[in-house]
This record gives C-alpha cells, sequence and structure tokens, in this order.
C-alpha cells in the first residue's frame, strides 16, 4: 500500500514539474504580429440614407490597402472606359 502513495506522489510530482516549463513560455512570450500589415484596422461607416445608424468594418491593414487600389483602378477603368485604344485619356 505505501510503495502505491509512493508512486503515486511521485507520478503526480513528475506531470507538475513537467507541465510548469510549458506554462512559462506560453506566459513569458505572447504571440505578437510579424508584420505591420497583419494588424487589425476598424473603422466607422454611415449607413446612407441615415444621420444616426452606423456600422463598424474591422480588416488588416493589407485588406484596406488592397481594397483602395481595388477602387481606383477601377475608377479609373470607367472615366476611360469609353476611349479608343491608344486614344489619351482626360483625367
Amino acid at each position: 500500500m505505501l510503495r502505491i502513495v509512493f508512486a503515486a506522489a511521485l507520478l503526480m510530482a513528475a506531470t507538475q514539474a513537467s507541465a510548469e516549463p510549458q506554462a512559462r513560455e506560453s506566459v513569458d512570450a505572447p504571440e505578437r504580429a510579424g508584420d505591420k500589415e497583419d494588424r487589425i484596422v476598424c473603422k466607422k461607416f454611415n449607413k446612407i440614407g441615415s444621420l444616426v445608424a452606423s456600422y463598424k468594418t474591422c480588416k488588416t491593414v493589407r485588406e484596406w490597402r488592397r481594397e483602395r487600389e481595388n477602387i481606383r483602378s477601377n475608377t479609373n477603368i470607367g472615366a476611360c472606359g469609353g476611349t479608343a485604344e491608344g486614344a489619351p485619356c482626360a483625367l
């Protein structure tokens, strides 16, 4: 009987000793974003037709930049879409 109690105490001490370094690593080293473009930015927009109602959209810096570039490229296509190929665009 004494052997079982001793073995159980030894087993519990071994599991606690092996669990402590893992817990320290997770507490000491918080996860950080590696790139500034991975940071999340939230923007608040007013709903069209309402002075009070609004909504919030959260995206990464990279997603906001990509969306802005897509809007700019589509705007240029629409403005010059009716001109003949090779003709100058009056933007």
